[in-house]
């Protein structure tokens, strides 16, 4: 467990990059759907698939700082993306590389050591004992 931040575990490190490399090609392709000029579709087109990768990239930078409230989108999205792509990686095998990415992307927020980076950043001297009595400084207690 890290309790300097700028040691995170490889998992962090892993799901965080894997969310912002889908999170800028979303971008990418959200730029071209602009610019090949097909009318107002490919704007509306345009616009979400932007939003969609900006979303994944905020998501990604509060998991690198680690954030609790950075996983579950990243989660979220991840997993989103992966299924999409499922569906259509038939008609577009270069979309594989993009499930492979979300699918990793998904395996890596979700393990233990992501859990104990983001939810155990207390000091040993802040834990109370089990055999203890309860502490009366945390809200809820």
């Amino acid at each position: 467990m890290p309790t300097d931040p700028t040691r995170r575990p490889i998992a962090v490190v892993v799901a965080a990059a894997g969310a912002a490399l889908v999170g800028v090609a979303l971008i990418v392709l959200g730029v071209a759907s602009l610019a090949s000029g097909h009318g107002e579709f490919s704007g509306g087109v345009a616009f979400l698939l932007i939003g969609y990768g900006v979303g994944m990239v905020v998501a990604a930078g509060g998991l690198w700082r680690l954030s609790l409230f950075g996983r579950g989108p990243v989660l979220a999205l991840s997993l989103l993306n992966a299924a999409a792509g499922l569906s259509v990686a038939g008609s577009a095998p270069w979309v594989w590389v993009f499930v492979v990415v979300s699918a990793v992307t998904v395996v890596a927020a979700a393990l233990p050591a992501t859990s104990a980076a983001l939810h155990l950043r207390r000091g040993a001297a802040d834990i109370t004992p089990a055999d203890g009595p309860p502490r009366k400084d945390e809200p809820g207690t």
